[in-house]
């Protein structure tokens, strides 16, 4: 009975000091690298915090991260994509130039400092359009015309950030449900 005691003391012992695996070199290594940029959207009275962040075994298998908060802390917008789709578009060819730290921590910062404008800015969508229109760019809303027209008028506050190598996606508070919407996204 004794050696049984002492069989389960050990390895109960053994358990408790196991160390866990060991990561692969590369996943240790990574791409974890974040930057931060106050901006005035949801609320006039508070500052809002975006955070763009990158994870991967290497900087060019990044995924990136961008993320939207209130002054709470809350998380209000999100969209995930990849470095190479953002900088450059679509995936990287094979035998693609390695990317730097330095070249993550550049798009970073320019991803986190969001433009922040007016709705009203934004083109018209005139009447018998389908959608609306300015010189060499296209646009596209969720919305409908009148929706879309209304939150034009009201001069929201609104943020626009890249979502694509050619494309920027642009957000308000929509005031009937007082939550984000992109209100329109953009590019050639």
């Amino acid at each position: 009975m004794r050696h049984v005691f002492v069989a389960i003391a050990v390895l109960a012992l053994t358990a408790c000091t196991q160390q866990p695996p060991t990561p692969p070199a590369s996943a240790s290594a990574g791409c974890a690298r974040s930057a931060t940029h106050a901006v005035r959207w949801s609320d006039a009275e508070t500052t809002d915090v975006i955070t763009a962040r990158s994870e991967g075994p290497t900087c060019a298998q990044a995924a990136m991260l961008f993320v939207a908060r209130n002054a709470d802390g809350d998380a209000l917008w999100t969209f995930a994509s990849t470095y190479y789709d953002l900088a450059v578009g679509g995936v990287p060819p094979e035998g693609a130039p390695a990317v730097t730290d330095h070249q993550i921590d550049g798009f970073l910062n320019s991803w986190a400092n969001v433009t922040a404008g007016m709705s009203g800015t934004l083109p018209e969508w005139r009447e018998g359009e389908a959608g609306p229109t300015a010189e060499a760019l296209h646009y596209s809303t969720p919305f409908d015309r009148d929706q879309y027209e209304a939150m034009r008028q009201h001069n929201l506050r609104m943020i626009c950030y890249a979502a694509a190598a050619e494309a920027t996606q642009c957000l308000v508070i929509d005031p009937s449900s007082n939550a984000p919407a992109m209100i329109v996204a953009y590019g050639p």
